[in-house]
């Protein structure tokens, strides 16, 4: 897939004409681009959007609900496809044992491939090493069935603290701004390590009532694990998918979630549309060419939102 950004993405997201983009990008970094570029590459949308206040420091975002169903992995994926093409450098950390983000992007590890779970006590020497690249800026570090061994190797409690932030950390110097993490849906030691990690957690729910109850567990577990390890509470974005506004209990359930989690609730919900399984199934997200422009809309102010992508034209 390109994860370039499209110039109409640009001129809308900045208010700048292509002109100004181009004029902007030649002037202050040197960077060129012809009136026949139709698209930006990452390090050039990087460039303008730093000079225009947008930040690019080091986070660690997890998508975690301890039901599945819910939509975390396109979710996951989809936000990280977008945070690529707004010049973040990002790795999608696949934690699920099931490995469906590895699937999605066709990166399933060959039988030698370290996953996390070899390379979590090495950070230093095994974590760079054992990326994929899926695209410019863009990297994978796969998963497969041998993460479900992590219950054991991890069964240390200074282990869970420390696991996945000695990866991340590691990606961190090696030039990465943003860790994107896949959890599966179960309270294992995967996810107890990514919480203790994470900056920020998006628990996906739809609005089916075991959805909710994974909501309820996840919150309390998550406030459970940081305050055992002496933690600061993480943010906590709740992200409505599936959402369909002709069903009563969609309704019902996104009026539920403004009354008592207003605070967290995130202000963009995901509608339900066959595009995403489209999109997954040809091993790509709505963020790749094709038929997917009202699918985009939804998780490119996800994407905004979290990321905090709201440039000024008066820049820095």
């Amino acid at each position: 897939m390109d994860y370039t950004l499209t110039m109409n993405d640009l001129k809308r997201l900045t208010g700048f004409s292509a002109p100004e983009v181009r004029d902007r990008l030649a002037r202050d970094h040197s960077i060129e681009l012809t009136p026949s570029d139709l698209t930006v590459p990452p390090h050039a949308v990087r460039a303008l959007l730093g000079s225009l206040g947008v930040a690019y420091k080091p986070k660690t975002i997890a998508f975690v609900n301890l039901k599945g169903g819910v939509g975390k992995t396109i979710s996951a994926i989809t936000f990280a496809s977008r945070a690529v093409q707004y010049g973040f450098k990002t790795c999608l950390i696949d934690m699920d044992s099931q490995g469906s983000a590895s699937l999605a992007f066709d990166s399933e590890p060959a039988e030698d491939d370290p996953i996390f779970y070899d390379v979590w006590q090495k950070p230093g020497k095994m974590v760079l090493p054992s990326l994929h690249q899926i695209g410019d800026g863009f990297y994978l570090l796969p998963s497969s069935l041998d993460n479900a061994l992590l219950d054991a190797a991890l069964a240390n409690p200074a282990a869970q603290k420390s696991a996945v932030q000695g990866v991340c950390d590691e990606l961190y110097r090696g030039g990465f701004d943003l860790v994107v993490i896949d959890c599966p849906p179960s309270l294992g030691t995967a996810v107890i390590s990514t919480i203790s990690a994470a900056d920020s957690l998006v628990i996906p729910l739809a609005n089916d009532p075991y959805s909710s109850k994974g909501l309820a567990l996840t919150l309390a577990e998550s406030r459970s694990i940081r305050s055992t390890f002496g933690l600061p509470e993480p943010n906590v974005h709740i992200l409505f998918t599936r959402y369909d506004k002709r069903e009563r209990l969609t309704e019902e359930a996104h009026r539920y979630l403004k009354k008592h989690h207003k605070k967290n609730l995130l202000p963009v919900v995901i509608p339900t549309s066959t595009r995403y399984a489209q999109a997954l199934a040809r091993r790509e997200t709505v963020f790749a060419p094709g038929d997917y422009r009202e699918a985009r809309k939804p998780y490119d102010l996800l994407t905004r939102h979290l990321l905090a992508i709201f440039p000024s034209k008066g820049g820095k």
